[in-house]
């Protein structure tokens, strides 16, 4: 009887502790605390992952995504999925910020990417999209200069299908929250804010 009672005690604890699965598209309590997995379950980052390319006669930005899945934040205690990315910026022919090999080293966290990140954006919030229908949704990304990793700037994406014609229209803005910038050091990204639309690569 003492064993099966133990035994009932031990299945009890391992449930106490067992991870909760959150949506990343949910707006849970749950979300992001404490031995908790914000999931993709939705799958909306396979839409992105793959590489894109704006054009603009010599100066171009290409932007290369891929998944992370169950990537551990110690510092609270949960998992996650990521969209990562990184990019290659060339202006007037010449190459200014190329980071694109920076996606395949494994060694690398998520957070130490150019670009990552994992929130859901809906219609109204900002940046607000006009164009976009009730419920599309798109994903905000961090998104750094490697050379200035200071200035704290934000990704949004968002997917079009044009006629069989994948495109992404991104939107590149500053943040509010940049640490403390070096003394004369620039305040500004080398990759000018904006929109860009990007066109999938094969």
């Amino acid at each position: 009887m003492k064993i099966i009672l133990k035994f009932f005690l031990l299945v009890a604890c391992l449930s106490c502790k067992a991870q909760v699965i959150v949506p990343i598209a949910s707006d849970s309590d749950a979300a992001y605390g404490n031995n908790t997995y914000n999931k993709d379950v939705d799958n909306d980052f396979a839409k992105y992952i793959g590489t894109w390319k704006y054009q603009n006669g010599n100066t171009s930005l290409t932007i290369s995504f891929a998944k992370k899945t169950f990537e551990y934040f110690e510092y609270k205690n949960y998992y996650q999925d990521l969209l990562i990315g990184e990019y290659k910026y060339i202006s007037n022919g010449t190459e200014i910020i190329n980071t694109l090999s920076l996606l395949a080293d494994n060694s690398l966290s998520g957070d130490d990417h150019n670009i990552s990140g994992n929130l859901i954006w809906k219609k109204n919030t900002y940046p607000v999209c006009n164009d976009c229908t009730q419920n599309e949704r798109r994903i905000k990304l961090s998104f750094y200069d490697p050379d200035r990793r200071y200035l704290s700037s934000s990704i949004i994406l968002r997917y079009k299908n044009d006629n069989g014609t994948e495109k992404i229209i991104v939107k590149i803005y500053k943040s509010d929250n940049s640490i403390m910038q070096p003394d004369g050091s620039p305040d500004e990204m080398r990759l000018p804010y904006g929109e860009y639309i990007l066109t999938k690569q094969p």
